[in-house]
C-alpha cells in the first residue's frame, strides 16, 4: 500500500502576501484559505476519494487535506495512481515517506509516591516563584502537548478542561477520538504536569492541548500522526478569542538519521524542517523540543532545525545532565539553543486502582522541554503579544549564563523575569 505525505514547499503566509500582518489577521487569512484548494479536485479527477469529517468513507484508495498545515496525505493500493498523484503535486509539494519517530527515552528514579508534594521544586533561579507572587500563571497562553497523552482526572488537573484528541495509528478524521484525557504511559501526564499542573506546574493557568500520538508500549509515533495532531491544535485559531493568544508547542520526541534509510533521508528531515516553518512562519507558534538522550555528540531531529528551539537537560545545581544530547546539526548549528531543569524533576504519572493520584521523579530532555515551554508561557503571558520567533528571542536573551560550555547548554537556562 503506497502512502505519502505532500508538504507545501512554499509558506502560505508568503504565498498571500501576509508577512507583514499582525499576527490574528494573518491566523484569520490563513485559516480563510486552507478551507479552498485546487489540488483536491485535481486529486479527486485522478480516482482519489476525499476523506471528510463526519462522513465513514473507504480506508483506501484516497486522500486527506490538512489545509492548516498545509499538506496532503495520499493512500492507494495502486502504484500508477501514486505516481500521478506525485507527478501532480510535485513541482509544488515536497513528497515525504511516512517514517517512525520515538520518544527520547526518560529515567524514572526515586519511586512512585502517591503524596502531593509539599514544597515547590523550582528554584528561584527560574523565575518560577517570582512569576507566582506577581499573579502571573500563564493565562491567555495556549501549550500543545504531542506525547502519549494526559490522564485528565489526575489530582494536577481536577476541575479544568483540557482538550485532547487520541490520534491513532492509521488517523482519519472520523477516528480522532474526543474523549477525556488518558495515558496508559504516563511520560505525557508528566510532561504535561510540569507545564501546567495547579501544584507542581511552572504555569498552572495555560490552556492545554494534548495530543496522544506516541504508543504506550513501544513509544513511538509516525510522521503521519504527528502532521495530523498538529494540523488539529492549529485549527483552535478558528475561534476569534484564541487568534491573538501566544501558542507554544512542546514535542518530546524525534530521530537521528541512522534511523532513517538513506534515500528518504533528505525528504524525510525537509519535511520535519517544513512543518516548523509553517508552525513558526505561518502561525507565530514556538516549537520547544528536546533535543534528545543521546550524550554529547549527537543531536535529534526535529530538534536540531533551526527553526525548533532545541532544549537540553540540567540538574537543579545547573550541571549538565550526563545523557544530554549535544553537538552540531547537519545544517552547521550548534545545539542545544537553551536549557531545562530536566534530571528528577517530580510530576504527575498515573492514578492507581483506587484512584489515587501517583506522582513520580523522571529525568531526560522530555522533561527539560516541558520545563522551557513553562517558563515560555509565563514570559508571554506576561507580555501580551510576545510570540513565536520573539518569544523564542526573549528566552534567549534573558537564560540565565552557566558555567558549563556553550556546546553543552546553549545560551543558558531558561528562567522567567519581569
Amino acid at each position: 500500500m503506497e502512502k505519502f505525505i505532500a508538504l507545501r514547499k512554499q509558506t502560505r503566509s508568503a504565498m498571500l502576501g501576509l508577512e507583514h500582518s499582525g499576527t490574528a489577521e494573518k491566523r484569520s487569512d490563513l485559516l480563510r484559505d486552507a478551507q479552498t484548494s485546487r489540488r483536491a479536485l485535481e486529486l479527486i479527477r485522478l480516482g482519489l476519494r476525499p476523506r471528510l469529517p463526519g462522513r465513514r468513507m473507504p480506508v483506501e484508495p484516497g486522500f486527506e487535506r490538512l489545509g492548516n498545515m498545509s499538506c496532503y496525505i495520499i493512500r492507494t493500493p495502486d502504484d500508477r495512481q501514486a505516481n500521478r498523484a506525485r507527478d501532480l503535486l510535485g513541482d509544488d509539494y515536497l513528497i515525504v515517506p511516512d517514517v517512525r519517530l520515538s520518544l527520547p527515552v526518560a529515567r524514572t528514579g526515586g519511586g512512585t509516591s502517591v503524596r502531593r508534594p509539599r514544597a515547590p521544586q523550582w528554584p528561584d533561579i527560574s523565575g518560577v516563584p517570582e512569576a507566582r507572587a506577581a499573579g502571573i500563571t500563564g493565562k491567555d497562553v495556549i501549550v500543545g502537548v504531542l506525547d502519549t497523552g494526559c490522564d485528565a482526572d489526575h489530582n494536577e488537573f481536577a476541575g479544568r478542561r483540557i482538550e485532547f484528541r487520541y490520534v491513532p495509528l492509521a488517523p482519519t478524521p472520523e477516528s480522532m477520538r474526543t474523549v477525556r484525557g488518558f495515558d496508559t504511559h504516563g511520560h505525557g501526564t508528566h510532561v504535561s504536569g510540569i507545564i501546567g499542573g495547579r501544584n507542581v506546574g511552572i504555569a498552572p493557568g495555560v490552556e492545554l492541548l494534548v495530543a496522544a500520538v506516541v504508543e504506550s508500549e513501544t513509544v513511538k509515533t509516525s510522521l503521519e500522526r504527528i502532521v495530523v495532531a498538529l494540523d488539529w491544535m492549529l485549527s483552535h485559531f478558528s475561534l476569534p478569542e484564541n487568534q491573538h493568544k501566544s501558542m507554544i508547542i512542546s514535542m518530546s520526541l524525534g530521530f537521528r538519521s541512522e534511523w532513517i534509510d538513506a534515500p528518504d533521508f533528505a525528504a524525510v528531515t525537509g519535511g520535519m524542517q517544513l512543518l516548523l516553518r509553517t508552525l513558526v512562519e505561518d502561525f507565530d507558534v514556538l516549537p520547544v523540543v528536546a533535543i534528545g538522550n543521546d550524550g554529547p555528540g549527537v543531536v535529534r531531529a526535529p530538534g536540531y532545525f533551526a527553526e525548533a528551539l532545541g532544549v537540553g537537560a540540567v540538574d537543579f545545581d545547573l550541571i549538565p545532565w550526563p545523557d544530554s544530547s549535544s553537538g552540531i546539526s547537519p545544517d552547521g548549528l550548534p545545539k542545544p539553543d537553551i536549557v531545562g531543569f530536566g534530571v528528577d524533576v517530580m510530576s504527575s504519572l498515573e492514578r492507581d486502582i483506587q484512584r489515587r493520584s501517583i506522582y513520580a521523579r523522571m529525568s531526560g530532555t522530555s522533561m527539560a522541554a516541558p520545563y522551557v515551554a513553562g517558563i515560555a508561557a509565563l514570559a508571554a503571558s506576561a507580555n501580551p503579544g510576545l510570540q513565536g520567533a520573539a518569544l523564542r528571542a526573549w528566552l534567549v536573551a534573558n537564560a540565565h549564563t552557566l558555567t558549563a560550555p556553550a556546546e553543552r547548554v546553549g545560551a543558558g537556562l531558561a528562567r522567567f523575569r519581569l
